[in-house]
This record gives structure tokens, sequence and C-alpha cells, in this order.
């Protein structure tokens, strides 16, 4: 265990894998909170509230292998190319990141040293892995959202889907939806798009080629053991048939 991720081993050769980039809360004691209130430090802007706890659910159902984030997003986004403005967030939904204010490159520098290379060099490895001892195997992202920035219209999606290269997995998870009774509003992910917020997908799953799910599971639905639990096993009735379905390979982007 470090601070850069959690790896939680396979106990099956089942073909699927799951990771989540923002799973964690964490802000090692190096950075002092980043000046944040606890209150701050425990919203959507430091964490997806609740994705440890269903991937871990979820792992433990399949037996399969996964990959969870060690530190918070505000230390360093793990979902965001190296050269991207949000790599290292100065603000987010109305906070102020007084940590994160001034950087200099050796400060950001060592950030992406110690959690983000390790990260994404763990987070590789981990899929080629899977890829070489299952066949055809299904990688899922999980992250959750908050159902209103502060300012912003409600967001009607309860469980969305980020879609870029693998529509056919994502139609095929939808449609599983429809044949199991819940309430929820399921559908295309809005207002974001895997066009515009895609990174970790687009470097380890799409350029393998392999088929995947990117989920976005709305936060209030998740806050608690109990409702992550609850949604786990909603998931799993819908990832296995996806897993288990016959492959249409990812269209290139």
């Amino acid at each position: 265990m470090t601070d850069a991720f959690h790896s939680i081993a396979a106990r099956s050769s089942v073909p699927l894998f799951i990771f989540g980039d923002h799973s964690s809360d964490h802000i090692p004691n190096e950075f002092e909170g980043l000046g944040l209130s606890a209150q701050d430090r425990a919203r959507h802007i430091a964490v997806d509230i609740g994705t440890e706890g269903v991937i871990r659910a979820l792992c433990h159902d399949f037996g399969c292998g996964g990959h969870l984030a060690g530190v918070s997003r505000l230390v360093i986004d793990c979902n965001r190319d190296l050269a991207a403005r949000g790599l290292i967030a100065s603000e987010s939904d109305g906070s102020l990141i007084s940590g994160n204010q001034n950087l200099s490159k050796t400060q950001r520098q060592i950030r992406i040293d110690k959690f983000y290379t390790p990260y994404h060099d763990a987070l590789g490895d981990a899929i080629e892995s899977c890829s070489k001892a299952t066949s055809d195997p299904l990688i899922i992202s999980i992250h959750s959202f908050t159902p209103q920035l502060r300012g912003g219209d409600k967001r009607p999606i309860e469980i969305g889907f980020l879609v870029k290269a693998d529509p056919d997995s994502a139609r095929a998870a939808m449609a599983e939806f429809s044949t199991i009774s819940i309430n929820y509003n399921v559908g295309y992910n809005e207002p974001y798009s895997a066009w515009d917020l895609n990174h970790t997908v687009d470097v380890h799953v799409t350029a393998r080629g392999l088929r995947h799910l990117n989920i976005e599971i709305r936060q209030d639905l998740i806050t608690t053991a109990r409702q992550q639990a609850h949604m786990a096993d909603i998931l799993s009735r819908v990832i296995g048939p996806v897993m288990r379905r016959q492959p249409v390979a990812p269209r290139p982007y």
C-alpha cells in the first residue's frame, strides 16, 4: 500500500477490472489539508463520494481485480493529462484551494513523481496483466458526481455513462438496466462528455482496444455503506451480462 494507489487483488479469472481515479479523500499530512475546511475536504471537489465502497463491493462480488486512487483529486487529478489546467486545481466549485496557489514547477513535479506517475504506472500494469490473463476483459471506470454545482442547474441523470470509443458496451449496459426493476434515471452523462474528460480510459483502456464502461453515479445515491452495497448489487446485475456478451471491437476515435 502506498499513498499513490491501493490495489485490489483478483481472486478469480473473471474477465473484469474496475478502477476509480477519484476514490480517495486522503490529503497527506505534508500538505496541511491544502488549507481547506473539513467540510470542503468532504465535498465532491475532493473525492468522488461513495465510489471506493462501490468498487470494493463489486470487486468482492465478482472476484476481480481493482485499482483505487490513494490521494484526493485536489492533491493531483489522475484523470487529467499532465498539460491540463485542472491537473492541480487552484479553485473548484466555488472553493479556493489555498494550498494549490502559485505552486512552483518543482512543487508540481514532486506531486507528479510521488502520486500521479506511480498511480498510472501501476494501473497500466494491472490492466495489461488482466488483458493477458483473461479473454477480452471488460474494464470499468467508476466516478460519482454532485447533484448540483453551486449556481448550476440540477442534473437529472442519476446513473450516467460517458461514451467515446466503445458505445456498444454502453448501449448494452443501458439495455440491461431496462430489464431490472429500478427507479433510477439512467442515460448518457450530461453535461460532461468523454470527449473532454476521459484521460485515464483513453490512455490505459482505449489504447489497448479493450471493451469498457465509464460509469457516473450521483453521489447522494451512494453516500452510506448501505447505499454503496445496494448500488453494487444493482450494477453487478448490469455488468455481468455485458461482460459475458459477444464482444464488438471498440471503434477508433
